[in-house]
């Protein structure tokens, strides 16, 4: 089966064999589709009927409001899930746009042939839905962890929260962002100049060191 081992890596997949994935290709009606970078995968306000799973490479999900502000709303991985909440909610359009941050294979995912049980109520359907509850789990714990972020009153306090979170899970002060600094502002739901001059105040006050996405949280009393 084409990109069979691909999908093996994920966890929507992980458990499933060769002829599970091959029959379950044709129930979710899955096609595949690979994207180059900063292209568009689905977009904000068109009609929704898959979900998309990252098979390889990596996206943002990005929303922009009536007044044309960007919000980036999370960064999604290989084996991460886009749109699950949406189709379990009954949305018939996408809230948010997602796109390739390099060049990104996904498969789609015919939306109610996914959230519906099969007629046949198999095994690997139950799997499936097992797994796709986690990774929704998944994704609420890491809005909420951005929600923390963003209710800091000041711009310090939202990069110090952020920063201090991937410290936390990383074990080590020196870390890698996923983000640039202009995806980063979006991400904090802050300007990108006043972003840029409060980190630049806090490399001078030995807070932090920084190299592009490299960064380095130093700790001080």
């Amino acid at each position: 089966m084409e990109h069979f081992e691909d999908l093996k890596k994920t966890k929507i997949f992980s458990s499933s064999n060769e002829l599970d994935c091959q029959a379950m290709m044709f129930c979710f009606k899955t096609r595949f589709k690979t994207f180059e970078k900063n292209e568009r995968i689905v977009s904000q306000g068109d009609d929704m009927e898959e979900v998309v799973l990252i098979v390889k490479g990596a996206g943002i999900v990005e929303n922009i409001d009536s007044m044309g502000n960007i919000s980036i709303v999370e960064r999604l991985r290989r084996g991460e899930i886009y749109g699950v909440e949406s189709a379990y909610a009954g949305d018939i359009t996408y809230k948010d746009s997602l796109i390739a941050t390099e060049k990104t294979m996904v498969l789609f995912m015919n939306k109610h042939r996914l959230i519906n049980p099969c007629e046949n109520k198999c095994r690997r359907h139950d799997a499936v839905v097992k797994h796709l509850m986690q990774m929704v789990a998944e994704s609420n714990i890491k809005l909420l962890e951005k929600l923390t972020h963003i209710s800091k009153k000041t711009i310090r306090d939202k990069l110090l929260s952020y920063f201090s979170s991937i410290v936390a899970k990383k074990g080590s002060n020196y870390f890698e962002i996923p983000f640039n600094k202009t995806e980063l502002a979006n991400y904090l739901s802050v300007d990108r100049s006043a972003m840029s001059t409060e980190l630049s105040k806090m490399r001078e006050e030995g807070i932090i060191d920084f190299d592009k996405k490299q960064y380095h949280l130093i700790n001080k009393k």
